[in-house]
């Protein structure tokens, strides 16, 4: 009689259940493998650091008593999957009760840039007329509401604006 095994009957069950185990195993591997980065994209959005609710735009030295300032700055606009780093403005002034108004430099009626004009004291849309005076209201053309004003929060010298869409 031969010590060489057998590949019959109960050994052949054994290496049948064992591939069939080595398959399984072998495909959950690769099901975690291909799932981990899939997980981490659907769930970028719900995991990541929330946007800061206020932003800084600039110094209160930086601005001037009774007339608009336009003051530009940056910031991170998180949309989805994709965060970029965008530049905008705002037009400011610090009041003679030393409160700082900011206005959004976009005209209500298209979404033109308004222009402070220190002669005339009015911001001025250049594409269908608009005029807005000092506290924002409208004056003259086609806006069908005030400039939006940002709410505003100081600290030591730094100004702060309230998020919307900047």
């Amino acid at each position: 009689m031969s010590n060489e095994p057998s590949f019959n009957g109960e050994h052949a069950l054994e290496r049948r259940a064992f591939l069939k185990f080595l398959i399984v195993a072998l495909n959950a591997l690769i099901g975690v493998l291909l799932a981990v980065p899939g997980l981490g994209y659907i769930l970028t959005p719900i995991l990541r650091k929330t946007e800061q609710d206020w932003i800084r735009v600039g110094r209160v030295s930086d601005l001037s008593r009774g007339s608009f300032r336009k003051t530009v700055f940056r910031y991170v606009s998180a949309a989805g999957y994709t965060r970029q780093e965008k530049r905008a403005f705002v037009w400011m002034r610090q009041e003679d009760s030393g409160d700082i108004t900011a206005f959004s430099p976009k005209c209500t009626h298209m979404g033109c840039n308004v222009a402070w004009n220190p002669e005339s004291r009015l911001f001025e849309c250049p594409c269908h007329g608009g005029r807005y005076d000092e506290q924002g209201r409208v004056v003259a053309g086609p806006p069908p509401r005030p400039l939006d004003r940002y709410q505003v929060r100081v600290e030591n010298d730094l100004v702060y604006l309230k998020r919307s869409e900047a």
